[in-house]
């Protein structure tokens, strides 16, 4: 039996759970052994039951700190009738439990103990099943720890691409500000107004119809702020992302930025486009990476076009691609460019922005790549594979 974990993130998680049960059932073919039953470490809370064979196990022994330390101590696996002079061993061993591994985890913290329920109670266990017992829990250590490894990283990974997001949206805050700002001025000025004509009709119809469209605005750019930073990225069951709405959402982000510089913004998107299978957060952090990068590039004056269509290359793919007026790639960088916090630029250290576009791209199972464009900037291409 696998039972429901509330383990925190650094918890052994649902595969060191899979890893526990295969091991329960190995140790249940051994001679002599009635029951076997895996408690895992909790930091800060009590230890918790997350597998057991058989399920009405898991409810004879409840796991606390005393116990859990007193059988991780002493390192190895531990026959708790020969136990020295240790009350929580002790008081084990009369529960009916004869031995016990612990399971390393990161470090010397351990991650997990197995403890084994004999089918004769005061009957010592034969050697070999001692002999598995220690074979399996060193077997599960080293997997435990790799497993416990890769979900660091994923969570460092998650961590990184939330901080990209919001470094991204801080970038645009003094621009949304302003862009804040000019509908406020719109219902300030209808309220300053209001008293001295609030008997005219054409002045309350105007005025109402673009104060609502005002707000109407404020409320769209807010919310499009919300979900950019939101940071969930992968796609749930049935869930798609369409370009078109994307692309709506982060042009209205960035449309102030570029009119402060002077920056054209042209979108040529086929329309009816069906959905990718990428979350619609994660289409919208790379389209606003993107974006923002050739925003840095593209001197005043220039232009920067955004395009999707159906992919030439590839079947059953969409290709959207950013190009910007800026001075261009040279082919021996098109691939450091996606490496973190390169830049070509000397007043400073570059960033994420792209490398994190290109994690998103290649977890949505697509591809990136810079080219040149045919006015000399550079074009930033991706390939991705609709929804199923």
């Amino acid at each position: 039996m696998l039972l429901p974990s509330d383990a925190p993130r650094d918890g052994v998680g649902v595969e060191g759970q899979a890893l526990l049960m295969r091991a329960l059932r190995r140790l249940l073919r051994q001679d002599g052994v009635a029951g076997a039953v895996a408690w895992v470490d909790d930091p800060g809370r009590r230890p918790q039951v997350v597998a057991s064979l058989p399920a009405t196990l898991a409810m004879r022994v409840q796991p606390s700190r005393e116990f859990f330390d007193a059988l991780v101590r002493p390192g190895g696996v531990l026959v708790l009738e020969s136990a020295p002079y240790d009350l929580e061993l002790k008081a084990l061993a009369a529960q009916g439990i004869a031995a016990a591994a612990p399971i390393a985890g990161l470090g010397n913290q351990p991650a997990a103990v197995i403890l084994i329920h004999p089918e004769r109670s005061g009957r010592p266990l034969r050697p070999r099943t001692l002999a598995v017992l220690a074979e399996v829990a060193d077997q599960l250590s080293q997997s435990m720890a790799t497993q416990l490894a890769l979900d660091r990283l994923g969570q460092m990974d998650d961590a990184v691409a939330r901080l990209d997001r919001l470094a991204a949206l801080g970038g645009l805050v003094t621009e949304i500000v302003h862009e804040i700002r000019n509908p406020l001025v719109a219902v300030k000025t209808f309220l300053q107004l209001l008293p001295e004509r609030r008997n005219d009709p054409e002045f309350n119809d105007g005025f109402r119809l673009l104060v609502g469209e005002e707000i109407q605005r404020l409320e769209r750019m807010l919310d499009d702020l919300l979900r950019h930073a939101r940071p969930r990225s992968t796609p749930s069951i049935g869930e798609g992302a369409h370009i078109g709405e994307a692309a709506a959402t982060t042009l209205q982000l960035l449309r102030y930025r570029c009119r402060e510089r002077g920056i054209e913004l042209e979108t040529r998107i086929r329309p009816n486009l069906p959905a990718l299978g990428l979350a619609p957060d994660a289409l919208r952090q790379l389209l606003l990476n993107l974006l923002l990068n050739a925003t840095q590039v593209t001197p005043r004056g220039g232009s920067i076009r955004l395009e999707a269509d159906w992919s030439n290359t590839l079947a059953n793919h969409l290709v959207l691609s950013v190009e910007d007026d800026g001075p261009g790639i040279a082919p021996e960088l098109s691939t450091r460019i996606f490496e973190p916090f390169w830049t070509r630029r000397s007043e400073g250290a570059g960033g994420l922005g792209l490398a994190i576009c290109k994690r998103i791209v290649e977890d949505g199972g697509g591809a990136i790549s810079v080219q040149s464009g045919p006015t000399g900037g550079a074009r930033l291409c991706v390939e991705l594979p609709i929804g199923r």
